[in-house]
This record gives C-alpha cells, structure tokens and sequence, in this order.
C-alpha cells in the first residue's frame, strides 16, 4: 500500500497538468481517521476504549482493550486487540468505532501472539478458533480465471490444471464466512470443488438467496 501510494504520488508529482486524467474510487470506508491514534496506542501499549457498533445485534457497547495490531482487509481496517472484560483476542472493525480515547495507562504485553502466523491461513479477520485451514478447489472460468490469476485472492492460490474452458486452482486456508461471500460474488464464473462442507453452505446460501426473488 505504502509503495502505491508513492508511485501513484511521484506520477502525479512529475506530471500534475495530466492529474485529471487519473481517477481514484470515491467509495471509501469510514473510520480510517481513527488510525494514526490507534497506531500510536499499539506502539506505546496504551490501554483505550470506544464505543462499538455491532452490525448483527445493531446495539453500541463501551469496549476497554489492549490494542496489539492493525490489519487490512478488502480496503477496510480492523483493529486486533485484547478485551479487558474477558481477556479474549477480539478484532473490531475501525468504521464502527466511535469516540475513541487512547487512555494515559499502559499495560504489560506479554502476549505471544505472532500475527503473521496466525492470519497465514486467513481470507479475512473471521475469527479462527474453531475452523482449521483446508484444501479448498474452485473451478473458474477461463475469463474469471484470468481475473483471479492476475489478482490472487490469497498467498496459497496456484493453478493445478486447465480442462477445456476451465482453470482450476487450489487453495489453503480457513473457510470462513469472509472466504464464502468471496466465492458467491463470482456467481456462475466459479464452482467449489472441495471440500463438501464448503459445497454445502454454498447451497445453502444460494437457495436462501433465491427465496428473496420467489
């Protein structure tokens, strides 16, 4: 991301006559104001507390955490962070954070956490207790898979065979609910091939989809 933005930014810089002819997505996530502050607790072990909007149970709660990391998912950022309540690892995403407050307290971080290993085998931010990483294999066609070639949708991705007007590829990873909206937003270009309990809730969500147009 650092890298872009200062490519994008040296190219705007050499020729700003031309700058109307770059054109950037206005979509942008909320939140993202809360960044530097949060970056500066993690860094500084400060203990901080918001009120968090919950999308499932539509209720605000006063959260108190001890903010350990930063991740990036799909243009949204997620803080990674002990709650104090229960002392369990919990990520909250910064668009429904509000009324943050990086307190004067610190505390001691002996967590043996190791990020990068623990989101390896990760699509998303979903939690990953209770899911182990598996082999998973879609059946793409050719044009979508020229798209997810030139994109790869995770580090595991490779390409185990082309078939006709197909491309398969191989995955290894958790597949959680973030994993699945992924693959039903390619509608009929892609088919799960394994493992069946992924097939399942495809259906599953497909035929409750359709209920929506019955």
């Amino acid at each position: 991301k650092l890298l872009e933005t200062y490519q994008m930014g040296n190219a705007l810089n050499a020729s700003y006559e031309h700058s109307d002819s770059i054109f950037f997505d206005n979509r942008k996530p909320s939140g993202q104001h809360h960044f530097y502050n949060i970056f500066f607790a993690i860094r500084n072990f400060r203990i901080s507390t918001f009120d968090y909007y919950n999308y499932q149970t539509r209720k605000i709660t006063r959260r108190k955490v001890q903010p350990l990391a930063l991740k990036e998912s799909k243009d949204r950022w997620y803080l990674i962070a002990v709650d104090t309540k229960d002392q369990k690892l919990k990520t909250f995403g910064l668009d429904r954070i509000s009324n943050l407050s990086v307190t004067d307290k610190t505390y001691t971080n002996d967590y043996d956490y190791n990020f990068r290993e623990y989101f390896k085998n990760a699509f998303g931010v979903m939690k990953l207790d209770k899911q182990s990483p598996e082999k998973i294999v879609i059946e793409c066609t050719l044009q979508q898979g020229e798209y997810i070639m030139g994109f790869p949708l995770h580090h595991s991705q490779k390409v185990i065979r082309e078939e006709g007007k197909s491309i398969f590829f191989e995955f290894f990873l958790h597949p959680t609910y973030d994993f699945l909206q992924e693959i039903l937003s390619y509608g009929k270009e892609v088919k799960v091939l394994e493992p069946q309990s992924l097939i399942r809730d495809i259906k599953t969500h497909l035929m409750e989809s359709l209920k929506n147009y019955i």
